[in-house]
C-alpha cells in the first residue's frame, strides 16, 4: 500500500468516527428534547385530570408519557399541582431524564 492509501484510509477512519461521535450526541440531544416534551405534556395532563377530580391523576399522567414514548417515574401531587418526573431512552447514551410541574396559577386555585 503506497503512502497516499494509507492516508486516504486514516482519513476515511477518522471521518467515520467523528461523524458516528456527532450521531451519538445528536440522539442524545433528540431524548432530552422527547423527555422535556413528556415530561410537561404528562404534568398538564395530570394537572388537568386533578382540575376535574379524576381519583387518579398520577395515573392518566403515566398514561400520557407512555403515549409521547417516555416513562413516568415520579410522580407528586401537592395540593393543586401536579409534579412529574420521566425517562427517555437515548440508545447508547444513559436515559434522558426531566420534570415538570403544572397547576393553576395562584389566583386560579379554587377554594376549599
Amino acid at each position: 500500500m503506497s503512502t497516499s492509501g494509507a492516508s486516504v484510509l486514516a482519513w476515511t477512519g477518522t471521518t467515520t468516527t467523528v461523524v458516528a461521535a456527532l450521531a451519538l450526541l445528536g440522539g442524545g440531544v433528540l431524548a432530552r428534547a422527547e423527555a422535556g416534551t413528556a415530561a410537561d405534556l404528562a404534568s398538564l395532563a395530570g394537572a388537568d385530570a386533578l382540575a376535574v377530580a379524576h381519583p387518579h391523576p398520577c395515573r392518566v399522567a403515566a398514561e400520557t408519557a407512555e403515549r409521547n414514548g417516555a416513562t413516568l417515574t415520579g410522580c407528586e401531587q401537592r395540593e393543586w399541582d401536579v409534579l412529574v418526573r420521566v425517562e427517555v431512552d437515548a440508545g447508547a447514551l444513559p436515559s434522558a431524564v426531566a420534570e415538570s410541574r403544572a397547576g393553576p396559577g395562584p389566583s386560579e386555585v379554587p377554594e376549599t
